[in-house]
């Protein structure tokens, strides 16, 4: 689809170059080579072999299937397998980080968007030739544990606009926390792969003594990603909060029409007992005087007005 390589010097003069034979020889210490590849050809992969003036195994390693989280030492360097999250897309953005001497190639199926965000970043006078390959592979990482904390606090803004519905007695709130709760579910499934793979950056023998630089920052992006995990799980115990403040407005609204049904009963039960007495079947000379029907509801009407006064006063009303 796309490639694009980026020099970057130690005093800040950065510039996009063409992939040509022979272009990592005219490197020196003080730049990095950064190339992205978007769904790369064999064409461009080709050109990237050619520019690094590698083997077939790097081209090897450039055609394989991106899978699960993984890091790796191979001859060419250092392979690091991540997956960021992308708030305008369902599926995760995987990425395939490669550092070897002087250079970093980042390689993805879909065009990704904090990569995309940063590499123009860097074309604003910043001093990356100055960071050894594995420190910027580190800020690779850096940036895909950025998405994690993006999307916390995204989630957090929108569980914060749930509890205001649930409190003004919204409808259609249980919709929402069933899709909020999947979008946590899914950020946790995409993000705890990747324990394993920061504590096999962390640790001392992984890093062949080449890529020795660096690896201090490696080891922070493990205390980094716990902080990125607490942030979504963070998000997972806010909106447990919000279903309880939505169940709590559920009960109340049920209370509320619960004590309506049982004020009518009370007060329509001494009308239904006096009826029931009055039509019972049998002779009374009280029936024989008509104007005593008007009595009757007339009583009626009052013990109802005294039970709704005596509900008033008791505020159950």
């Amino acid at each position: 689809m796309t490639t694009q390589a980026i020099i970057s010097r130690a005093d800040g003069n950065d510039e996009k170059v063409e992939l040509r034979a022979g272009l990592a020889k005219k490197l020196s210490a003080e730049t990095l080579l950064w190339i992205d590849l978007a769904g790369p050809t064999e064409e461009e992969i080709g050109a990237v072999r050619e520019a690094l003036s590698a083997d077939e195994g790097l081209a090897s390693l450039l055609t394989r299937e991106l899978g699960l989280p993984t890091a790796a030492v191979h001859d060419h360097g250092l392979e690091v397998v991540v997956a960021g999250l992308d708030p305008h897309a369902i599926e995760p953005r995987v990425v395939q980080i490669l550092a070897g001497e002087g250079w970093v190639i980042t390689r993805h199926d879909v065009e990704t968007e904090f990569l995309d965000e940063h590499r123009r970043n860097i074309l604003d006078a910043r001093e990356l030739g100055r960071l050894a390959p594995v420190e910027f592979l580190a800020s690779i990482l850096g940036w895909q544990l950025d998405t994690y904390f993006a999307t916390a606090a995204a989630l957090e803004r929108e569980i914060d606009d749930l509890d205001d519905a649930a409190l003004r007695g919204e409808g259609e709130l249980l919709e929402r926390l069933v899709h909020l709760r999947g979008r946590i579910a899914r950020a946790r499934r995409i993000l705890n792969p990747h324990r394993d793979v920061y504590a096999e950056l962390a640790r001392p023998d992984f890093l062949a003594e080449r890529f020795a630089d660096g690896s201090e920052e490696l080891n922070e992006l493990l205390s980094r990603l716990q902080r990125a995990a607490d942030a979504i799980g963070n998000a997972r115990e806010m909106l447990i909060g919000s279903f309880d403040i939505h169940m709590s407005h559920l009960a109340q609204r049920t209370n509320d029409v619960m004590r309506v049904l049982t004020l009518a009963s009370v007060v329509l039960l001494p009308s239904v007992v006096i009826a029931g007495v009055m039509g019972m079947n049998f002779r009374v000379d009280i029936f024989d005087q008509p104007v005593l029907f008007w009595v009757v509801i007339g009583i009626m009407v009052t013990l109802a007005a005294i039970t709704l006064v005596f509900a008033r006063r008791k505020g159950w009303l």
